[in-house]
Order: C-alpha cells, then structure tokens, then sequence
C-alpha cells in the first residue's frame, strides 16, 4: 500500500472513530498473539504466541512491544480529545498514534513471513518516544521534546514529513508543518 493512501486511511481513522484497541490477545498473558484488522489500514494475524517463539525467539520482544504499543495508543487516544487543538502536545500525540498504527500496518505481513529483527528495532525507538510523550502530556508543567523519527516512520511507510502535513491539515495549523521536534506543553 502506498504511503499517502496509508496516511490517508490512518487520519480517517483518527478523525472518525472511537478508541479502540489492536490486539486482541498480545501473545504474553494470552496463549495467541491477534493482530485485530483495521480496514484500509491493516490486515490481521492470529498465531500461536508460543510456537512462534520457538520457531523464531525474536516474537518474544516483538509480542512485548506490541502489547506496549497498543496500550500507549490506546492512552493517547482516550487523552487526546481532552486537550486544545491548538496545544502541540495533541498534534505530538496523534503523531505518535499515526507513527503505532502504521507500525502494527507493517508488523502482520513481517510476522507470516518470520523477519521482526527491524521492526523491534523501530518500534522499540517509537514505544520509547510515545511513552514519554504520553507522560508530559498528561503531567501538568512537563516539558515536551520530540526526538526525530524520520526513519522508524519511513520503515513504518509514513514519512514523517507527511505525517507532519496531514496533522497541520487535521488541526488547522499549517504553519506548525515540520515544526513538532521542540515545544513546551503550557
């Protein structure tokens, strides 16, 4: 699927539905791993959590991460309608959401065919940058940096810089555009 008609399909989402979750079992305290389907956006997958790991160890960490993931988005997305618009945490935030959706997008096809090394790798940096951003957001005073994250997303099939476009359309704050790496949450 092309980048923009990804991004595409991942702001429709954002703009019209409810939280939800992704997993539907996370492979650690449920015997399957089940990536739930996200039309247009992302294809399921449902495995037996311990004979992949076994066949491939590398799961262990991806099943970890996964589930991390979807509890952070998750978060951001119930913090997320609580805060201004034109508060650059909110923009940061769905940036994130964007940056975790596409990651479980790429992760179905990557888990059939037993190649997670560079997903973990990517995620884990995301996972981290999602995590302390959630964080400051919800921490009063707390200041905000975002570290660049051109190449997890460009491994995730959203250019950052596109990310950051969409999310200027979507809040209506296009001089913001390539203007999320430093901000303080007031």
């Amino acid at each position: 699927m092309a980048a923009a008609t990804t991004l595409a399909a991942i702001t429709a989402h954002l703009s019209a539905a409810r939280c939800r979750k992704f997993l539907a079992g996370d492979g650690i305290t449920s015997p399957d791993f089940v990536l739930l389907p996200l039309s247009g956006v992302l294809e399921g997958v449902s495995i037996d959590a311990r004979a992949a790991r076994k066949s491939l160890p590398a799961l262990g960490e991806t099943f970890n991460i996964a589930k991390n993931l979807d509890e952070y988005q998750s978060r951001i997305c119930t913090l997320v309608p609580s805060l201004a618009d034109k508060n650059p945490a909110k923009m940061q935030l769905q940036k994130y959401r964007i940056g975790i959706i596409a990651a479980f997008a790429r992760l179905a096809p990557l888990v059939r065919a037993g190649g997670v090394a560079e997903w973990n790798r990517h995620a884990r940096l995301l996972l981290e940058e999602a995590s302390n951003a959630y964080v400051a957001a919800s921490t009063p005073g707390q200041k905000q940096y975002a570290a660049s994250m051109v190449e997890a997303f460009s491994f995730f099939g959203v250019p950052e810089e596109q990310v950051d476009a969409a999310l200027a359309r979507m809040y209506g704050s296009a001089g913001s555009h390539g203007q999320l790496s430093s901000f303080q949450d007031n």
